[in-house]
């Protein structure tokens, strides 16, 4: 399917609010993330069912799909955040119109849980999205450069150009292939959920963002290995490696370290591979456009956007 890029939000457009996974934690996070885009000149549109509860889920299925379509149907609103991430958006897939979605593109914008609806949409629809901060983070989860980087991948239709990792682990710093590829990616488990599914892209261009959070280092082996075992990780063009944050052993327990995990999964591999990203579940993340034409160094350990997310 063609790849769709949405128009680009601009000033004094309107924002549409939704819960698609679970509802928020807090509701004073929720108002200063609303006000936070009022105070920028945006208008909010939110969505009917955003404050409704079922155990860890934003209301049923049902409410959360009519809370996305809405937003998709509604002509005035140009950009759909997530208010949280969570829970519960694999449950809603089958339910989805995507037909509706290509329709109506619109950047949508959230992480974590939603990786899955992001990536569902992209298989379906062909559209891009954007990785980045849902509503209950805003604004405090920014530096002043993550901030502007991350308005930057909504309103700009130029790439957001060159994001660059720490320093590369020695079992693959002799890697010196660069290579290009489609991004998409996001949690790990939420996207290793959708392997073997209709909702995981079958290309063969694509290039594998991956972070995670709160998995000890056995359960992120073993859902690489479901990945490798499926041949995701062979047909990629490329592996991005984001934050990991409090993925470590059980203390006094044996285990592998998360590095050792890493290398023995991808040292075969023949594809780049480009490692701590400033991405994932921490402060100060950097927003990436997902479905986007990307080129990997590992050489210099960076990812160079070629194209923005939006029109």
């Amino acid at each position: 399917m063609k790849i769709l890029r949405p128009p680009r939000l601009r000033q004094g457009d309107v924002i549409g609010i939704c819960a698609p996974a679970s509802a928020p934690a807090s509701a004073d996070a929720l108002d200063a993330g609303i006000r936070y885009f009022e105070q920028l000149g945006y208008r909010v549109e939110l969505g009917r069912n955003l404050y409704r509860r079922r155990g860890y889920l934003a209301g049923t299925d049902d409410q959360r799909v009519a809370d996305l379509h809405q937003l998709f149907r509604n002509r005035h609103v140009r950009t759909i955040f997530a208010a949280r991430g969570g829970y519960g958006a694999h449950r809603i897939l089958a339910k989805l119109d995507y037909r509706l979605i290509r329709r109506n593109p619109k950047i949508l914008v959230g992480y974590s849980d939603i990786t899955a609806i992001q990536l569902a949409i992209f298989t379906k629809s062909g559209l891009t999205s954007v990785s980045g901060a849902v509503v209950t983070e805003l604004p405090t989860t920014f530096t002043p450069s993550t901030e502007a980087m991350f308005w930057r991948a909504l309103s700009s239709p130029r790439p957001i150009g060159i994001v660059r990792g720490s320093n590369s682990p020695a079992f693959h710093s002799n890697r010196s292939t660069t290579r290009r590829g489609i991004l998409v990616g996001g949690n790990l488990s939420l996207l290793a959920g959708l392997i073997g599914t209709s909702y995981f892209p079958q290309r063969n261009d694509l290039a594998l963002l991956l972070e995670e959070i709160d998995e000890r280092p056995y359960r992120v082996d073993r859902t690489l290995q479901q990945m490798n075992l499926n041949g995701v990780l062979q047909r990629a063009r490329g592996i991005v490696l984001g934050s990991f944050i409090g993925c470590t052993p059980i203390k006094g327990r044996a285990s592998l370290r998360l590095n050792q995990v890493f290398e023995d999964t991808f040292e075969a591999l023949k594809s780049p591979l480009v490692t701590g990203i400033r991405y994932g579940h921490q402060r100060n993340s950097l927003t990436i456009p997902i479905g986007v034409k990307v080129l990997l160094d590992p050489k210099r350990n960076s990812l160079e956007f070629l194209e923005s997310a939006v029109s």
